[in-house]
């Protein structure tokens, strides 16, 4: 942190020489020639600067040599030292001319500001004892298993944990998760507790619904049905550089109606950093078949993938929102050591307008989602429609592959991953021809319970795509997964 607060008062000196000199008195005839080593693009922070010292060829004794920045003369030495004092992206030409010619050299100067330091999230009391669940009331068809979990538990304590269904306690000891099995319709209060030498330090009640079977809801395609997806039933992104940017929303219903208007118009909307998603519906079941059954559209380039984790879910209950059971559609990664399943991560609200956002996760990790000062200007990165100062989003990470193949943080690359993933470019599930040609494709045959197993799912109704990654390319920022458009597969012309 000190090293970063000096940056902006020290002067960073950075010479570059593409020769030991300058040659004075060129050779009569010649044009002059003037060359940089290294890259043309410099990334400065405000306050700091850069001295640029090219070499020249052919010079005569009345050789004239200009710097331009920003169509502006600012000099006529032969080295030229840029004071980032205002930030923004700058263009500066070195032109030498003699009386057998002239010759020029172009290059790009970014000046981004760092902003504070991101604040420090609030640290718990070390005798305090927080637990929650993903929901209060779940709701499974008959037949299947879901997991009840308490989440964030502390592994570092020994608790013994207390499941009671019907009145009658069914589970009692070390391990956390309950696995409730849907065996006869209706609604059912499981009672958790927690204890800890003894004392009872966390209790809650839980509501599962037992639905009818799978298929009591079902909604056959019909001639009218669209393939495309027909309503944004959720949009929480995490925080990122084009949250905010050109829309105003304070509400969960004016971010999904954003998100709605962009995807009809074929426009990306971004997800922000990890565990940002969006929800959206079909108006009929998406059938499960041999081959894919839907694609992800979006604007894919291989080493610049920025991949999404998609879920997929029925609806169970019958009431046309996405309230039921989420399934992983397992791609290339699953399964992986490196791979975290039930990650969270907790975003905190910036203090103030052009600040980056601090966040921490349930491994320990902390770090911030950088404000992008050269390029969005937006007051807050912080969803304006999300009104607690903090919310955490949790989900599957995949591991962090993106470097700088520059080594002078220029050029960033964010590798692909196998298959199975939005905003992803694979040469396995992209396909060259059809209607979803160029787009993601994903086979309902690939969801699996909490438990790694095959769902088994005859169709789905809802799909969710969740950013998959938390890690930032460089003066590129956060990485986060772009959603264009969700189509069935089947109905697509």
């Amino acid at each position: 942190m000190l090293s970063r607060r000096l940056s902006i008062y020290v002067s960073i000196i950075v010479l570059l020489f593409g020769a030991l000199g300058c040659h004075q008195g060129g050779e009569e005839g010649l044009p002059p020639e003037v060359a940089l080593s290294g890259d043309r693009i410099f990334q400065l922070e405000l306050g700091s600067s850069v001295t640029i010292a090219p070499s020249f060829s052919h010079l005569t004794e009345k050789a004239i040599v200009r710097w331009i920045l920003d169509d502006t003369v600012v000099g006529h030495a032969q080295s030229f030292t840029f004071f980032a004092d205002a930030v923004g992206v700058h263009y500066l030409t070195v032109e030498v001319t003699t009386a057998f010619g002239t010759a020029f050299l172009e290059m790009r100067i970014d000046v981004t500001d760092p902003g504070p330091e991101p604040p420090v999230p609030p640290t718990p009391a070390a005798d305090s004892v927080k637990v929650g669940f993903e929901r209060s009331e779940y709701h499974v068809a008959l037949g299947r298993t879901i997991r009840l979990l308490p989440l964030d538990v502390d592994s570092t304590r020994a608790y013994t944990f207390v499941w009671q269904r019907d009145g009658a306690v069914v589970q009692q000891g070390s391990e956390a998760l309950y696995r409730f099995e849907a065996l006869a319709q209706g609604r059912f209060e499981v009672l958790f507790r927690m204890e800890h030498d003894g004392r009872t330090v966390a209790e809650d009640t839980l509501t599962v619904v037992v639905c009818p079977a799978e298929g009591a809801y079902r909604r056959p395609a019909g001639p009218a049905s669209s393939a495309r997806c027909s309503k944004v039933h959720e949009f929480l992104p995490a925080p990122g550089q084009y949250v905010n940017e050109n829309y105003t929303a304070t509400t969960m219903e004016e971010a999904c109606a954003y998100a709605d208007r962009r995807m009809k118009d074929s426009v990306y909307v971004s997800l922000g950093g990890f565990g940002g998603s969006l929800v959206v519906g079909f108006d009929h079941s998406v059938e499960a078949g041999g081959d894919y059954d839907f694609a992800i559209r979006n604007s894919l380039y291989t080493n610049y993938s920025e991949p999404g984790i998609v879920w997929v879910m029925q609806d169970e209950d019958g009431n046309g929102l996405p309230d039921d059971t989420w399934y992983e559609l397992k791609g290339s990664e699953y399964g992986l050591e490196c791979t975290v399943q039930d990650y969270a991560v907790t975003y905190y609200r910036p203090q103030a307008p052009g600040q980056p956002v601090a966040w921490t996760d349930n491994l320990g990790g902390s770090g911030s989602v950088d404000y992008m000062t050269a390029y969005h200007h937006q007051d807050y990165y912080y969803p304006l429609w999300v009104k607690e100062d903090s919310y955490t989003l949790r989900g599957t990470r995949l591991e962090a592959r993106n470097y700088d193949s520059s080594g002078r943080g220029v050029l960033w690359i964010n590798p692909d991953y196998g298959w199975g993933y939005a905003d992803n470019y694979s040469e396995i599930d992209i396909l060259a021809t059809g209607p979803t040609a160029g787009c993601n494709h994903f086979r309902i045959s690939d969801a699996v319970t909490f438990d790694g197993k095959p769902a088994k799912l005859q169709y789905i109704d809802f799909v969710k795509i969740q950013t998959g990654l938390n890690t930032k390319s460089g003066w590129l920022g956060e990485v986060s997964t772009e959603v264009m458009d969700v189509i069935d597969c089947h109905l697509a012309r």
